[in-house]
C-alpha cells in the first residue's frame, strides 16, 4: 500500500499483490488511529469510511489491486446511509432530527431530510423521481467534495495518507494498493468500528433528546422490517406459496428473508429476498446458505431477470442483480477463505465446498 506523508504506512506497497500479515495489521491500525485521533466536527467522515468500504465489496476485488472511486458513487452511499437517519427519532413526548455535526444543521442531512419528507421516507418513490435523485446527488456530491474528501485522513498536524493520496480536488479517489483487499477482508469487523464511533458521536450531540437510550444504533444503521411487507405477496407468487429453503407449503405469512444476511452486508436489493418459514429464517440466522440453496438463488434471478425486474419496479423495490451477485461473490469467498461453515436445513451445518463459484459464473 501507499505511503503516508510522514512515512511509510503499510510497507510502500507498489506491486499488484496481496498486502502481508503484517501490512493488514498496519491497515486496521491506522484505521484506528483516525477513528481514535481526527478531528470529527460531523459525522461525514464516519460516512465516508463507510461508503468506501461499502464500494470496495462491490467494485473492488481481492487481487490487491488499488481501485478508483467516483465521488458519484460516494455520494450515493452517503444517501443511503443517510436516509433512515434522517426520520426524526421520537422519545416519549419530544421528537426531532438527530444533530450530525457540533455547528450549523449539516448540509447533507438537511438535503436529504428535505427529500425524506417530500417523499414520506420512501427511498424508492424518490430514486423513481430522476430529477430529484441526481439534484439530491449532485448537492450531496458538492459536499463530499469539498469537505470530508480531502480532510479524511488529517490526524492533527499530520497527514496519513494509507487510504488514497490525498490531491485536495477531484470527481474521484485511487485507492492505494491492498487497500480494497483489507477493505473486503474486514468490512463486518471495519463497519462494526465505524457505525459504534458514529453512534457515540450521535449520542454525546443529542443527549437532551436521546438520554440513556442503548438502541440508537439499531434507529441509525438498522432496517425497519415492516417495509419488506410489500416484498412478500411478491415472493409467495414467485415461489408458488413455498418455503425457499425446505420446499414446504407456507401454512403461514412467511419471514422475507436476506438471502445474503443483513449482518453480514447491508443489501436491500429485489434480488436478495426470498420468502422463507419463520423456523427455516430463525434456523439459518447469520450463515450464509449451503450451496444447493445458492444454486437454486443464482438460477432464480438469472432465468427471471426480466421478469422479476418489471415486479420490482411496479412494487418500487430497488433492484441490481450485478451488485447483488457481486455481494454474494464476496461473501461466500470470505467464508470459503476462512474455512467457514454454511446452513443446510434445521441445525445442519456443513463446510462450505468449491461448488458455490460455479453457482455465481456469469452474474
Amino acid at each position: 500500500m501507499g505511503a503516508a506523508r510522514s512515512g511509510p504506512v503499510l510497507g510502500g506497497m507498489s506491486l499488484t499483490r496481496r498486502p502481508s500479515a503484517e501490512e493488514q495489521i498496519h491497515f486496521l491500525r491506522s484505521l484506528q488511529r483516525l477513528l481514535d485521533e481526527g478531528s470529527f466536527v460531523a459525522t461525514y467522515k464516519y460516512a465516508l469510511l463507510h461508503a468506501i468500504a461499502d464500494l470496495c465489496v462491490v467494485q473492488g476485488d481481492d487481487t490487491g489491486a488499488s481501485l478508483r472511486l467516483s465521488t458519484s458513487d460516494i455520494a450515493d452511499q452517503f444517501v443511503r446511509l443517510y436516509w433512515p437517519q434522517v426520520a426524526p427519532f421520537i422519545a416519549g413526548d419530544d421528537e426531532g432530527v438527530l444533530r450530525q455535526n457540533t455547528g450549523r444543521p449539516a448540509a447533507v442531512v438537511r438535503e436529504i431530510a428535505e427529500r425524506h419528507d417530500r417523499y414520506q421516507g420512501s427511498f424508492s418513490r424518490m430514486q423513481n423521481s430522476p430529477a430529484d435523485w441526481q439534484d439530491l446527488q449532485t448537492a450531496v456530491q458538492r459536499t463530499v467534495e469539498r469537505m470530508p474528501l480531502w480532510k479524511l485522513q488529517t490526524v492533527g498536524a499530520e497527514r496519513l495518507e494509507f487510504l488514497y493520496e490525498n490531491l485536495d480536488a477531484g470527481s474521484s479517489i485511487q485507492l492505494e494498493p491492498g487497500v480494497a483487499y483489507c477493505f473486503r477482508t474486514f468490512y463486518p469487523m471495519i463497519t462494526d468500528m465505524i457505525e459504534g464511533a458514529w453512534s457515540h458521536f450521535v449520542q454525546r450531540r443529542n443527549h437532551h433528546l436521546l438520554g440513556h437510550v442503548t438502541d440508537l444504533r439499531s434507529f441509525l444503521f438498522g432496517r425497519d422490517r415492516s417495509s419488506l411487507a410489500s416484498h412478500r405477496s411478491l415472493l409467495r407468487e414467485l415461489q408458488g406459496g413455498r418455503c425457499f429453503y425446505c420446499d414446504r407449503v407456507l401454512n403461514d405469512r412467511g419471514d422475507v428473508d436476506h438471502f445474503i444476511p443483513w449482518s453480514r452486508y447491508p443489501l436491500d436489493l429485489g434480488h436478495n429476498f426470498v420468502l422463507a418459514h419463520r423456523g427455516c429464517n430463525s434456523k439459518k440466522s447469520d450463515l450464509l446458505a449451503a450451496e444447493e440453496h445458492l444454486e437454486r438463488w443464482a438460477e432464480r434471478n438469472r432465468t427471471l431477470d426480466p421478469e422479476l425486474a418489471t415486479k420490482f419496479d411496479d412494487a418500487g423495490i430497488r433492484h441490481d442483480l450485478r451488485v447483488t451477485v457481486r455481494v454474494a461473490r464476496w461473501a461466500y469467498g470470505r467464508v470459503r477463505e476462512a474455512g467457514g461453515q454454511v446452513w443446510v436445513e434445521g441445525t445442519v451445518l456443513r463446510g462450505l465446498s468449491g461448488r458455490w463459484s460455479e453457482a455465481l459464473v456469469g452474474g
